[in-house]
């Protein structure tokens, strides 16, 4: 399961339909093991999946905290999720110039032998 969070309330399908109306979704990292505990609302269900609201805190998407996590849904469902944010970043976003002549390390060669 992927979840981009973008937003303090984030929709996502789950594999079950023998979930309650609300409940605990808790994020393990695998990183510090410290659970994160966040409320969800089933929003809608029926025979193949159910579909939730997970609430995350209004800071979480500024925290960096894009990774692996283990998940955990009532003790009904567990797995592992994969979190991204968006202020996490992406690559080649802003360039970085340190204002050295060498930043690309072109090298000037002053002496090449003759063999």
């Amino acid at each position: 399961m992927t979840i981009l969070v973008n937003n303090t309330i984030e929709t996502v399908s789950v594999n079950n339909t023998n979930i309650s109306e609300t409940g605990d979704f808790t994020l393990t990292s695998g990183f510090s093991k410290e659970p994160l505990v966040l409320d969800y609302t089933r929003t809608s269900q029926n025979a193949r999946y159910s579909t939730i609201d997970i609430t995350f805190p209004a800071d979480f998407a500024n925290e960096h905290k894009n990774g692996i996590y283990y998940y955990d849904l009532d003790g009904i469902e567990r797995g592992y999720v994969k979190i991204i944010t968006e202020p996490g970043g992406t690559m080649n976003t802003v360039s970085y110039n340190s204002g050295v002549v060498t930043e690309n390390r072109e090298s000037k060669v002053f002496y090449r032998p003759q063999y």
